[in-house]
């Protein structure tokens, strides 16, 4: 009888045992840890873009007038007023002499009305020769433009001559574009960058620049714009990168990739510990012995790791393996702590 005691005490009490320790697994999840600490991180983001002149300009003349002849043609090197095209200054010279004679017969109708008219013939007099002073004073400005030097309409800036569109001897309407000039000393690329890396792109910031049929060339620019408005379809936004381009390696309407880099200082949590990478991240932190769900902000990501600098404090432990089955304020414990990103 005592020894069928004995054996009954025993399986009492691990039957005790067998319990507690079902209890206290079910109650808590074994979960391995993962130590946050901040360090320097550099990143580097880009994309593709297209590249464009620094300044592009189409020659026009505000009146109508004849080319005598034409100076330069398409592929020229062009300086500042440097003539481009011989005008005849016979047309504008006669507009010039006829808006004179408009002002002086303005001006002496509107003195006869002045000494015997009405208020409302004085009126009209006064608007009549207003407006043939300022027909006379634009004539005037046209011939002393900068553009036009001694007859020659000159270039407004340096570059190349890329299209002429006058031939020696041709009449021409006003405002008509003549020839197109194209500084191509400097070029300008417009990348297209992801969302993602907006808050990675400053201006100022160093770029390097390989043009798609150039690939072992790799130039330098810096960012010059930063375009405020998104492109929906396909989530990204644009980026001006100002490149020298004394060589001429960097022709318009070519295309290449940039590579911006930047420095800054970020948590480095393992990919494994993040829930939802793409959109609204977060991770399980322990405190206590219980995980609480914190949302974090993602600024970058490497093969195993992202780069945070919102959500989390330094030495903050994260759930690293575990976290499937885990909720808010769920009693966790912890197996191993982590403190190095295995590659």
């Amino acid at each position: 009888v005592l020894i069928f005691s004995s054996t009954a005490s025993l399986f009492v009490l691990f039957g005790a045992l067998f319990l507690v320790t079902q209890f206290i697994s079910r109650s808590s999840h074994n979960v391995t840890l993962y130590q946050v600490n901040v360090q320097n991180v550099t990143q580097n983001v880009g994309g593709g873009g297209i590249v464009f002149p620094l300044q592009q300009l189409a020659v026009t003349y505000p009146e109508s007038e004849q080319a005598v002849s034409v100076l330069v043609h398409a592929g020229d090197t062009v300086w500042p007023n440097q003539p481009l095209i011989q005008l005849d200054n016979k047309q504008l010279n006669i507009q010039i002499k006829q808006a004179a004679d408009d002002v002086s017969a303005a001006q002496a109708y509107l003195n006869s009305v002045s000494a015997s008219g009405s208020a409302v013939a004085i009126a009209q007099a006064q608007q009549q020769y207003d407006l043939a002073k300022n027909r006379y004073n634009s004539l005037v400005a046209q011939a002393s433009s900068l553009t036009l030097h001694r007859g020659n309409l000159v270039a407004p800036m340096g570059g190349v001559v890329t299209e002429v569109d006058i031939n020696p001897g041709q009449a021409f309407a006003a405002n008509t574009p003549l020839l197109t000039i194209m500084d191509e000393s400097s070029v300008i690329v417009h990348v297209k960058i992801p969302l993602a890396d907006l808050n990675q792109v400053h201006i100022g910031q160093s770029a390097e620049v390989t043009p798609s049929a150039l690939p072992n060339i790799n130039l330098t620019g810096q960012v010059s714009s930063i375009i405020p408005q998104a492109d929906p379809q396909t989530d990204t936004f644009e980026v001006w990168v100002k490149v020298p381009n004394a060589d001429k390696n960097l022709l318009p309407g070519m295309s290449a990739f940039v590579r911006l880099q930047s420095s800054s200082r970020a948590f480095i949590v393992p990919r494994l510990a993040v829930l939802n990478t793409d959109r609204d991240s977060s991770v399980f932190v322990v405190r206590n012995e219980h995980a609480y769900l914190q949302r974090v902000h993602i600024i970058g990501r490497s093969i195993s790791a992202l780069y945070i600098d919102a959500g989390l404090s330094s030495h903050d432990d994260v759930v690293l393996v575990g976290s499937d089955q885990l909720h808010d304020g769920e009693q966790v414990h912890a197996v191993r702590v982590e403190k190095h990103i295995s590659e």
